[in-house]
């Protein structure tokens, strides 16, 4: 048989494979649901422009990250405690720095403020959770996307996008050649193959288990699996990641 040939046999047989399959297995967790709330509290945020100099300063409305907790609604903070941020600002990229704030105390308004307390607390260790698997989704949803925002230039490269079903596979796939290259049709047809990719979450005695799949147009699918310690502070233990259909849309900031 020529290589064309056997290509398109190739094709129309994981194509049929992908059609026989048996609907893929429903998940616990209501994943799509919890994003377009996430996406409902972001809302569609204007850059500030305070945020595009050197050592940025807040002016006061700018996005208030303590809005997550509506929507990650199986999450709060630690009694006492507020989720703040800086902005950072070099000039080859801008991201927010998150970080856990005293109730009482005044929000640091730089960079170089938040530097000079000499504090380096990891927003994640006062985060608690409601112990339930739509918690420790949650927190791994915060761990991936809570920086996700006011983002500049190279800083997008942070551009994970949390999967929660094969639709949702097929419709990044399809969207590709709107930025870099497309992908090509045989990785195309590996993506029909992306079945199992709904959020799932298992707990132990002492550890959750949270296995999400995610997209980045820099790496392509990734199944990552995240650890957790049951009691609080609630630490990421281990973070375990596999590809599972690689692709790279070209493109270099």
């Amino acid at each position: 048989m020529k290589p064309l040939h056997l290509f398109f046999a190739l094709a129309l047989l994981l194509a049929s494979l992908a059609c026989n399959l048996s609907p893929a297995p429903k998940s616990e967790i209501d994943c799509a649901g919890m994003l377009e709330a996430l996406h409902q509290v972001r809302g569609d945020m204007p850059f500030p422009e305070n945020f595009q100099t050197e050592n940025p300063a807040k002016q006061g409305g700018e996005f208030d990250s303590n809005t997550y907790f509506q929507a990650l609604t199986h999450l709060s903070m630690q009694p006492g405690y507020a989720l703040d941020y800086v902005y950072h600002f070099d000039g080859m990229g801008g991201y927010p720095l998150l970080y856990p704030r005293p109730a009482g105390q005044v929000p640091f308004r730089t960079e170089a403020d938040y530097a000079a307390s000499g504090d380096s607390s990891d927003y994640l260790d006062y985060v608690q959770i409601d112990d339930t698997a739509e918690g420790y989704f949650q927190y791994v949803v915060l761990d991936i996307l809570g920086p996700q925002f006011y983002l500049f230039w190279h800083a997008n490269y942070n551009d994970y996008q949390i999967i929660c079903s094969p639709s949702d596979v097929q419709a990044i796939a399809s969207s590709l050649g709107d930025f870099g290259w497309p992908m090509s049709l045989l990785t195309r047809l590996r993506t029909l193959l992306l079945w199992e990719v709904a959020p799932t979450v298992s707990t132990g005695e002492q550890t959750a288990e949270v296995r999400v799949v995610v997209f980045t147009k820099w790496g392509g699918f990734l199944s990552l699996t995240y650890t957790i310690d049951l009691k609080f502070p609630h630490k990421i233990l281990d973070v375990k990641e596999e590809t599972l259909v690689p692709s790279d849309c070209g493109v270099m900031f």
